[in-house]
């Protein structure tokens, strides 16, 4: 018995998946269905990501404006003293 070349450079794993069987249509819509599933929550779940950065943008920059207008209310809020000229 001898092995035909094309037997003997082939992987072994090439042989098995030959052999494999069909999918029926249901289960490839079944499937498809999933994988839609799949996107559709990855879509939403970037959105919200993008929304939620979006809002601490928001919230940094009005921090930032408070912050800004506390500092420039800091000098009216402190009286400062004249000096009287004692002559």
């Amino acid at each position: 018995m001898a092995t035909r070349s094309k037997n003997a450079t082939a992987h072994p794993g090439a042989i098995l998946r030959d052999g494999r069987s069909h999918r029926s249509k249901e289960e490839i819509e079944e499937a498809k269905k999933l994988k839609h599933a799949q996107t559709a929550a990855k879509e939403q779940k970037k959105a919200e990501k993008v929304a939620r950065k979006a809002k601490g943008i928001a919230n940094i920059a009005q921090l930032e404006e408070a912050e800004d207008a506390r500092i420039a209310n800091a000098d009216s809020e402190f009286p400062r003293h004249r000096l009287k000229k004692s002559l």
